[in-house]
């Protein structure tokens, strides 16, 4: 029972490949996928037909088991799709497009073998559960009938073909494989070689078709040539000379680009070669030969003499690559060493495709061998010198880490000094020199604070940094945080407000970090807000399955200051990273408080994260175990 039957009349390859060449001259591969939608509609009456009648007769066996109402419906939608393909064919008829509108009406007959598609598929779901074995059998002779016409005459256009024979034969498969048992798993895997078969076939009937059509082309274009010739009897032989001549030049032209092709293989250290599994020879480039060192003349290559070459610590990664390409057809792919006859030893990148023959036996593989010893010579070098380099990162933050008291104390000494000598100025009565005074003080403290973001930095990078867990009062926490930092919101005229649950009670961790996160977040918050509002909240989360803690603390703080770009927000969070250097020059700082915040973030086992936009403001989140010393003290501590 065929769906889609070549019976179906249409014109031979080369009437349409006449009939493209007549049409406006277009690119070669254009007028044959032309040629190939013109075939697709070159019929529909038997088609239809034939469709129709198979419907009906699925319709009259199934009608009292699946009801009547289903069945109605499903015919009216198979009937549907019918009409509107050979609407459509009608349309086409009509239009007469030209080659270049092809792609359109292509993907319109497309859809119309989807519909058809599922309306067979939809008899697969629908009919096939309620049937007894034998009316099974009718009923998947009917679908594979449609679904095995179909390569006739929808493999013209192959996508067309998948489009319909998809949805028309996998549902088969599936209620095969649900129903179960040695007859159900059996069927499946029937179904299913089935359709890979029908694929197959079609794709090999498509290519068929396109050659074909590629060949009467051709030809056309030669008669054409020839008729030409002999309206020119006079100028034959000239032509005939000229035309020698060309081809002379053709030849020539192959020769150098064969030469040219050696050329670029042999810069490039790319060979090519062709494995004949049956015979076992394996033939290649010159490129190819010289990469293995194998004098072409006086030796031949086979697979046992290529296993040789591989360094045996290889050999296991070439066989298993080669086995599953010869499983399933996977791509070839393997970087392997080969030992060439005087030592020698040379890093190889191989790919090759199979090809099967007719009984879907393994049968050629063809492929290329790069030779990247060189690269990977270098690759070496660049991950010994990566190594090296994050030696020497670690080397530095070490001896920055080691240098934190020898930084802090003369920083130290200036701040306590600069205060000494203004209680001096004050009661000297020096008030010049107490305005002086305090921006020494100033400059000393906000260097030291930019001293200790540098070495903090450095001792999480030296794995020096530790935590010190203790419990406090969250609530007390955050209000003794706000009055330090109001000072900073109310200098660029913001509000700062707190929203604290009245229960958050207490929590186990870093208090001086948990601090420190929260002053980094606020004053970001002030220092990018002007004539806004700034919000700190914090809330206990309880969540089921919290393992190791009692839950999290979530802090969150918003402002609706200049915010960031969605794209920068993660850069937000690397040392020494701000929005750009304007941003720089008018805000200050280094950029290191929010990198900061998440290594103490993540050394208390919790995390940081943003939302952010621009002109809107921005929201941060932390979230800590509200009992670290449980979760992650022991891991963490000391680790950076």
């Amino acid at each position: 029972m065929n769906g889609q039957s070549e019976i179906d009349v249409a014109p031979d390859a080369s009437a349409v490949a006449t009939s493209a060449s007549a049409a406006p001259s277009g690119g070669l591969e254009q007028r044959i996928y032309a040629a190939r939608v013109r075939l697709l509609y070159s019929g529909i009456g038997l088609t239809a037909a034939v469709n129709v009648t198979n419907a009906a007769i699925l319709a009259v066996v199934y009608r009292n088991m699946v009801g009547g109402g289903m069945v109605l419906g499903w015919l009216a939608f198979m009937a549907a799709s019918i009409l509107w393909r050979v609407w459509l064919v009608s349309r086409f008829r009509t239009a007469a497009p030209a080659d270049g509108a092809m792609r359109n009406w292509a993907w319109r007959y497309m859809l119309g073998s989807l519909w058809t598609g599922s309306a067979w598929g939809l008899a697969g779901i629908f009919m096939l559960p309620a049937a007894a074995p034998s009316y099974q059998i009718i009923a998947v002779g009917v679908l594979g009938g449609s679904a095995a016409g179909a390569v006739t005459t929808l493999t013209r256009h192959y996508p067309a073909y998948l489009a319909f024979v998809f949805p028309a034969l996998t549902p088969v498969a599936i209620h095969f494989l649900r129903a179960g048992g040695e007859t159900g798993y059996g069927m499946a895997v029937m179904s299913t070689l089935f359709l890979i078969f029908l694929l197959h076939a079609g794709r090999k009937q498509s290519d068929a078709l396109g050659q074909s059509l590629r060949l009467a082309m051709e030809n056309q274009g030669l008669v054409d040539h020839l008729t030409e010739e002999k309206a020119r009897a006079g100028q034959l032989n000239a032509e005939l000379r000229r035309e020698m001549a060309a081809r002379e030049k053709v030849d020539g032209d192959l020769r150098e680009r064969e030469a040219n092709l050696a050329n670029a293989q042999r810069i490039a250290g790319l060979g090519s070669w062709r494995w004949d599994i049956k015979t076992n020879e394996i033939r290649g480039s010159d490129e190819a030969y010289r990469i293995f060192a194998i004098d072409r003349a006086s030796e031949s290559i086979t697979f046992d003499r290529f296993m040789e070459m591989v360094h045996p610590d290889d050999r296991d990664a070439v066989t298993q690559a080669i086995a599953a390409s010869f499983k399933d057809g996977t791509i070839y792919s393997v970087v392997h060493r080969a030992v060439l006859a005087d030592g020698t030893v040379r890093v190889v990148h191989e790919r090759g495709e199979m090809e099967f023959d007719e009984n879907d036996d393994p049968a050629v593989m063809t492929g290329t061998a790069h030779d990247i010893t060189e690269q990977h010579r270098i690759l070496q070098e660049l991950e010994a010198a990566k190594s090296q380099a994050e030696d020497g990162s670690r080397a530095k933050s070490q001896f920055l880490a080691n240098m934190s008291h020898e930084f802090r104390t003369p920083l130290n000494a200036i701040i306590g000094y600069s205060e000494i000598l203004k209680e001096d100025a004050v009661a000297a009565g020096q008030a010049d020199s107490s305005v002086d005074l305090d921006r020494i003080n100033a400059a000393g403290r906000h260097l030291l604070a930019l001293v200790n973001e540098i070495l903090d930095l450095s001792k999480i990078e030296a794995g020096r940094m530790e935590l010190f867990i203790e419990q406090f009062d969250v609530a007390e926490l955050v209000g003794d945080l706000v009055s330090t930092v109001h000072p900073l919101a109310a200098a660029n005229g913001n509000e700062l407000t707190v929203d604290c649950e009245p229960d958050l009670g207490r929590m186990a961790a870093d208090a001086t970090k948990v601090r420190q996160i929260l002053y980094n977040l606020l004053s970001n918050a002030a220092k990018f807000t002007e004539q806004g509002r700034i919000v700190v909240e914090a809330r206990r989360l309880e969540e089921a399955g919290t393992e190791n803690h009692d839950g999290w603390i979530v802090f969150t703080v918003t402002d609706n200051g200049i915010g960031m770009a969605r794209d920068r927000i993660e850069a937000a969070f690397l040392a020494f990273d701000q929005l750009d250097s304007s941003t720089t020059r008018k805000y200050g700082g280094t950029g290191l408080g929010l990198a900061i915040s998440r290594h103490y973030c993540e050394m208390m086992g919790g995390a940081i994260s943003a939302e952010s936009e621009p002109g809107r403001g921005s929201v941060f989140t932390v979230r800590l175990p509200a009992n670290v010393s449980a979760s992650c003290a022991p891991a963490t501590a000391g680790t950076g």
